[in-house]
């Protein structure tokens, strides 16, 4: 009998709720929605997985992901054996070749108990070596005011750079004034990142925008084109000179191919609901890196089980140059531990086996709006 056999799974949707609304240009959030997933093998190991879908980024939503997640994926991996995450994966791309999330939550749950049983943590499991990350604070879309305060609260918090919420193509000056309050506000030697999620919508107005913004020096402008537009981001790129960050159009491997041959992006924003999970970011941040382009690995906004799997992925990566894991510090509630790894925008990685992170159940339960056990 194997014990590496997995025997169980459980699918549990949970609603988190957020400190305060997160706003961007294609919508705002008080709370977050994700699905977790707990995989037990014949032997007692146990690994936690998530997925937190965004519908517009993946064409996912929570009812889709639970469904995806307890009719189709934990069904078909009953029984297969937890180590060979290999085998998982290319079952779980053969099944649901459009649900990154869904196949994400699981490889989590996968590294995370191969983790466990072998008594490493996840950034040894995967190569790396850094023991401490720095990461930006988000400044969520609002009036040039109010985000022009935010971002100076964040500057006295400690937050060496702050990354910008816009993207309205019916209002562009407005945009501009945002970031030129802000720049105003914190001075010269706080970054600054802005993140339009698709906001100008076509590359002619995101030239003009970028332009513009090119006075408040910028560290960079990320995915200002609808995510299906790569050579529009490439004509932005160029014509406006400003270094450029692909995110939404940036999904998997092939995706990261076609950035590379049109020269679309200077960085590529790594986003585990996106990929697939860790083994196919694995492959995006190689392709990446051998054409030079920097990686960056982000948040849908998640609890401490996928923030924990982002944070351990950046830490093992040598081409990853920003970190912007903020869920456990955005989050009024959470389900495990990793709010404590968080010193202002220092980030400690701990040697914990695993994702390194302790859940507690109680608080699953109490945030679980359906708790789903499929056994062998």
């Amino acid at each position: 009998m194997n014990a590496h056999e997995i025997v169980a799974i459980d699918i549990i949707p949970i609603e988190l709720p957020l400190i305060e609304p997160f706003i961007i240009s294609y919508g705002a959030a008080a709370k977050v929605e994700s699905t977790l997933v707990r995989v037990t093998d014949r032997a007692g190991n146990v690994g936690w997985g998530e997925g937190t879908p965004d519908e517009t980024v993946t064409g996912e939503a929570p009812s889709t992901l639970l469904r995806d997640l307890s009719e189709i994926a934990a069904p078909a991996l009953l029984g297969f054996d937890a180590r060979r995450r290999d085998l998982a994966t290319a079952e779980l791309e053969r099944l649901l070749p459009d649900s990154p999330t869904a196949r994400c939550a699981i490889d989590i749950a996968l590294h995370d108990l191969a983790g466990r049983a072998a008594g490493i943590p996840l950034w040894a499991l995967l190569g790396g070596s850094k023991s401490t990350l720095e990461i930006s604070r988000v400044v969520s879309m609002r009036d040039p005011e109010r985000m022009a305060a935010d971002a100076l609260r964040h500057a006295g918090d400690g937050f060496a750079t702050v990354k910008l919420k816009v993207g309205q193509k019916d209002d562009v000056a407005l945009d501009i004034e945002r970031v030129r309050q802000v720049r105003a506000a914190v001075g010269p030697e706080i970054g600054i990142k802005i993140d339009v999620n698709q906001g100008w919508v076509d590359a002619e107005t995101a030239t003009g925008a970028m332009r513009a913004m090119q006075e408040f020096a910028p560290d960079y402008i990320e995915q200002p084109v609808l995510q299906g537009d790569l050579e529009g981001l490439a004509i932005a790129r160029t014509e406006s000179g400003v270094r450029t960050m692909v995110d939404e159009a940036c999904h998997g491997p092939a995706d990261t191919l076609r950035v590379v041959a049109l020269q679309a992006a200077d960085l590529v924003n790594i986003k585990l609901m996106k990929t697939g999970g860790l083994s196919s970011a694995l492959a995006v941040d190689a392709i990446a890196r051998a054409a030079g382009i920097g990686s960056q690995v982000g948040t849908m906004v998640e609890s401490s089980i996928a923030s924990a799997a982002g944070l351990h992925f950046a830490a093992s990566r040598g081409n990853v140059q920003t970190v912007e894991m903020g869920g456990p510090i955005m989050l009024a509630e959470d389900i495990g531990n990793a709010r404590s790894w968080y010193d202002a925008r220092t980030i400690a990685i701990p040697d914990a086996p695993g994702l390194g992170i302790e859940i507690d159940t109680d608080r699953v339960r109490r945030f679980a709006l359906q708790w789903i056990e499929i056994c062998a």
